[in-house]
């Protein structure tokens, strides 16, 4: 008998972070005031048995696959026009099961708009320079904004003329905090948008961890059902050279307004940034982003700066603290 697949999407608004035990809810809350101290403490996640799992980016998506395959099947066959929004948690995998989804299917990934078009809104320049009709695949809404008075004009006009079927059938991936600032910004909840449920242990097993169900119930509810930072904070609590980064002591609100533009546009380059943040000097950016490198909280990735994984946790509670607008997951 095959073993059972433990991928499924879910509604968007049915997703409930896993609800830790009493005790770790009480560590969770002593590592936030540590963070805000700017004291360093010990990788919370708990001990288990079993073999190193796989690289957060490295695992096994075609059971993912499947279960999208499955959960769209119905909406596909009746070829409606539209779209469905797919949410992708930081570092959960989602834009790449759904590129691998959409390979399958043979559907083309659509190319983003460059600055030009996007300051333009020129939506038309855009469409005709993909290449061949049909159903399709967006990957990433960050591409397609900038969070400046001008930046967000392009995705107000593309989104109504996707919810009406002007441009065909497609599957929109976008991370889950673009997706909450353009809820913010955009008045109206578009339908059919979706998520994979959070990670459990028996998930957490088919991806390659072999713990009991205690801890990994805990770790679970530490990477907030993500199943890519669940193994991320794993393979760290393995390796017993390696700690979770926190924080520099020096961090302070244009360290938040940084970090926040980071995840709103999943990395961005110094240009960007310095466009996204007119309001800090071009050597005070730069100094925070060598900061924040030097205590592995960001790295420099194809010309641009992205967090890294296992700093996310932190710089989330970091931007909480600071009542900044979160995503749900």
């Amino acid at each position: 008998m095959s073993e059972a697949n433990h991928w499924q999407l879910i509604p968007a608004d049915d997703f409930v972070c896993p609800v830790p035990p009493a005790v770790t809810r009480f560590q969770q809350g002593w590592q936030r005031l540590l963070r805000l101290l700017g004291l360093r403490s010990q990788d919370p996640v708990d001990d288990g048995e079993g073999a190193e799992p796989p690289d957060y980016q490295g695992f096994d998506r075609a059971p993912a696959v499947a279960a999208l395959t499955g959960h769209l099947a119905d909406w596909i066959a009746a070829g409606e026009g539209g779209v469905c929004f797919l949410l992708d948690p930081p570092f959960s995998g989602t834009a790449a099961i759904a590129r691998d989804w959409a390979g399958r299917l043979d559907w083309r990934r659509l190319t983003p708009p460059d600055e030009a078009q996007i300051r333009a809104v020129d939506v038309e320049a855009w469409w005709r320079q993909q290449q061949r009709h049909g159903p399709w695949l967006i990957d990433d809404l960050a591409r397609y904004l900038l969070r400046t008075a001008s930046g967000l004009r392009f995705v107000r006009a593309l989104l109504p003329r996707l919810l009406h079927g002007e441009l065909g059938q497609g599957l929109l991936v976008c991370d889950s905090w673009t997706f909450a600032f353009i809820q913010r910004a955009w008045p109206l909840r578009p339908p059919r948008v979706y998520c994979f449920a959070p990670a459990g242990p028996a998930l957490l097993r088919q991806l390659g961890i072999r713990a009991t169900d205690k801890p990994l119930s805990r770790l679970a509810a530490r990477a907030r059902g993500n199943p890519g930072l669940a193994l991320a904070l794993w393979a760290c609590r393995l390796d017993e050279t390696q700690a979770l980064p926190e924080l520099p002591v020096e961090a302070d609100d244009t360290t938040a307004f940084v970090l926040f533009s980071l995840l709103l546009h999943r990395g961005l380059g110094g240009e960007g940034l310095q466009q996204v943040l007119p309001v800090v000097a071009p050597d005070q950016l730069n100094v925070q982003l060598l900061r924040l490198e030097q205590c592995g909280i960001v790295l420099r990735q194809d010309g641009g700066w992205r967090l890294r994984v296992h700093a996310y946790l932190a710089v989330r509670d970091f931007l909480a603290a600071r009542d900044y607008l979160l995503d749900a997951f």
